[in-house]
C-alpha cells in the first residue's frame, strides 16, 4: 500500500505543493523576529540532524566520487541555502501569498534549461501548451491590471520581487542537476544535499547573530522547527523522490500549485477573501498541471 502511495507522483505533488505553500506563512512569522540568514541556516540545520538520524536508521551505505560531492554541495548551495534566505528577506517587504505566486516562473526556466542539462528530457508543443495554461491561470491570480499596466510596481519594492524570481531559478538548476544523480538513491541525495547546505550556511548564521542578534523566544523558534522538518526536510525527500521518478519537467508543475496552497493556507489561518479571478485562476493552474501530467515523462 505504501509502496502504491510512493507511486502516484500526482498525488505526491499535491502534498508536496500543500507542506511547501504553507511555509511562506511560517516565514512571514519568523522573520519578524529572527534574522532572514538565520531562518535559512536554522531550518537548514533542523532539517540536516533530522534527516541523517533517519538515514542512519535506514542503515545506507554509499560512496560518492569527486564529482559528485561537487554536484551535491552546488545543489544545497543554489537549491537550498541561496532560494531560503532570499524568500526569507524578500518577505520582509512582500506578503507571503506574493512569494507564492512569483514562484510560478519556474516552469519557464525548466522548460528552456531541462532539455540543455538532461538527456531524456525533450521540449514538446504539449509540455508548452500545459506551461502556458497555467501561467494564464497565475495572471488570473496575480491580476491582469497589475500585469500589463504595471500597477504592481507601485506599491510593492521590485527588488524582493526579483529575489524571488531568483529563487525560482535556483531551485529548477538544481532540480535538474539532482535529476542527473538519479543513480543515487532518494534519501542519500536528500540528506547530504541538506548537510552540505546547512554546513554551508553555518558562517553566515555566526556572522548575521554575532553583528545582529535575532529575538529568539519560544513563540518565534516555532516556525523554525516546522520550516525544519516538514516544508524543509520531509519536502525535500519528497522532492528527489519525484525528480527521480517523473522527472523535472513534472516536479515544475508544483510551483503552480504552491500558489493554490499559499492561498488556501492564507484563507484558512488568516481569513483572506478568494475573489472570482483567483477562483479561475486556480482551475486553469489545476488543467495544466493536469496536462503536463498526461505528457509528461515518466509520470507513472
Amino acid at each position: 500500500m505504501f509502496n502504491r502511495f510512493l507511486s502516484n507522483n500526482l498525488l505526491l505533488l499535491i502534498i508536496l505543493s500543500a507542506i511547501w505553500g504553507s511555509a511562506f506563512l511560517a516565514i512571514k512569522i519568523a522573520v519578524e523576529n529572527i534574522h532572514p540568514i538565520s531562518i535559512a541556516s536554522l531550518r537548514l540545520i533542523i532539517a540536516a540532524i533530522f534527516l541523517y538520524s533517519y538515514y542512519k536508521f535506514s542503515a545506507y551505505k554509499i560512496k560518492f566520487s569527486k564529482k559528485n560531492l561537487i554536484l551535491i554541495f552546488i545543489i544545497g548551495l543554489i537549491g537550498n541555502f541561496i532560494p531560503f534566505f532570499l524568500i526569507s528577506w524578500s518577505e520582509q517587504y512582500i506578503k507571503s501569498n506574493t512569494a507564492g505566486l512569483l514562484l510560478s516562473v519556474a516552469p519557464i526556466f525548466t522548460l528552456f534549461l531541462s532539455p540543455l542539462l538532461t538527456k531524456d528530457d525533450k521540449f514538446t508543443l504539449r509540455k508548452l501548451v500545459s506551461i502556458i495554461i497555467g501561467l494564464i491561470g497565475v495572471l488570473f491570480i496575480i491580476g491582469f491590471d497589475s500585469v500589463f499596466h504595471g500597477s504592481i510596481s507601485k506599491d510593492i519594492n521590485i527588488i524582493p520581487k526579483i529575489a524571488i524570481i531568483v529563487s525560482a531559478l535556483g531551485y529548477v538548476f538544481s532540480a535538474i542537476l539532482a535529476y542527473n544523480l538519479n543513480k543515487i538513491n532518494t534519501l542519500t541525495l536528500t540528506t547530504f544535499v541538506t548537510i552540505f547546505a546547512a554546513l554551508t550556511s553555518l558562517p553566515f548564521l555566526i556572522f548575521s547573530e554575532f553583528n545582529n542578534p535575532s529575538n529568539i523566544n519560544t513563540f518565534s523558534l516555532l516556525p523554525i522547527f516546522y520550516l525544519g522538518l516538514f516544508p524543509t526536510a520531509i519536502a525535500f525527500l519528497l522532492r528527489f523522490h519525484i525528480i527521480s521518478k517523473a522527472g523535472p519537467i513534472f516536479l515544475s508543475y508544483v510551483a503552480y500549485l504552491i500558489p493554490v496552497f499559499a492561498i488556501f493556507w492564507g484563507y484558512i489561518f488568516l481569513k483572506e477573501t478568494i475573489s472570482i479571478n483567483t477562483f479561475l485562476g486556480v482551475i486553469l493552474i489545476l488543467l495544466g498541471v493536469f496536462f503536463g501530467r498526461n505528457f509528461s515523462i515518466k509520470t507513472n
